[in-house]
């Protein structure tokens, strides 16, 4: 069990763009912004409560059952580009790939 623990204790379980803290919060950060003008935004947990609950016991539960989060390999699909919480704008096609 002490390799799972380790393992899980490294971060490697989590992608490359998310192992770094502060990477992880700009993240929930983004994430935040840009869900603000959704319908019911203000019922949605803070930016800090979803970045808790997601790294420290969503993914880490799944990564201790084999799971791990990974980018798609599906082509001929434009994805969004991953948000930067000090780059977005009200505009939401400002996180679209060009």
């Amino acid at each position: 069990m002490s390799n799972l623990v380790d393992w899980l204790m490294s971060g490697e379980y989590l992608p490359v763009c998310m192992r770094d803290f502060h990477e992880q919060k700009n993240l929930f950060k983004s994430m935040h912004c840009l869900q603000q003008d959704n319908e019911g935004a203000e019922n949605n947990p803070t930016w800090v409560q979803g970045h808790i609950y997601i790294i420290d016991f969503f993914l880490w539960f799944m990564a201790s059952r084999g799971y791990t989060l990974q980018k798609t390999r599906k082509k001929g699909i434009k994805f969004k580009r991953w948000p930067n919480h000090r780059e977005i704008s009200t505009k939401e096609d400002n996180i679209y790939d060009t």
